[in-house]
C-alpha cells in the first residue's frame, strides 16, 4: 500500500471536518469579555544591526577521490 502526501492531506481534512466543535472556545471568549483592560498588540523594537562577522577562513574542501562519508567520524 502506498501513501502519498495528497492522501494524508485529504485524510487530515476529513478528520478535521468530522470533529465536533470544542466547548472550550466559548469559555475562553467569555473569560476575555470579563477582562477590565482591553488586549492590545505588543509593540516590538527593531533589534540593532550588528557589524558583519569578521572574515573567517573557509573550511577545507574534501578531496574528490575520497569516498562519500570517509571524512565523517561517528563514535558511540
Amino acid at each position: 500500500m502506498q501513501i502519498s502526501a495528497a492522501n494524508i492531506l485529504i485524510a487530515s481534512q476529513q478528520a478535521a471536518k468530522a470533529a465536533p466543535p470544542r466547548p472550550e472556545a466559548g469559555v475562553f471568549a467569555a473569560a476575555l469579555a470579563k477582562e477590565k483592560t482591553a488586549f492590545e498588540p505588543i509593540a516590538f523594537k527593531q533589534a540593532a544591526q550588528s557589524a558583519p562577522p569578521a572574515a573567517t577562513t573557509p573550511a577545507p574542501k574534501p578531496m574528490a577521490s575520497a569516498p562519500m562519508g570517509s571524512q565523517v567520524d561517528i563514535r558511540v
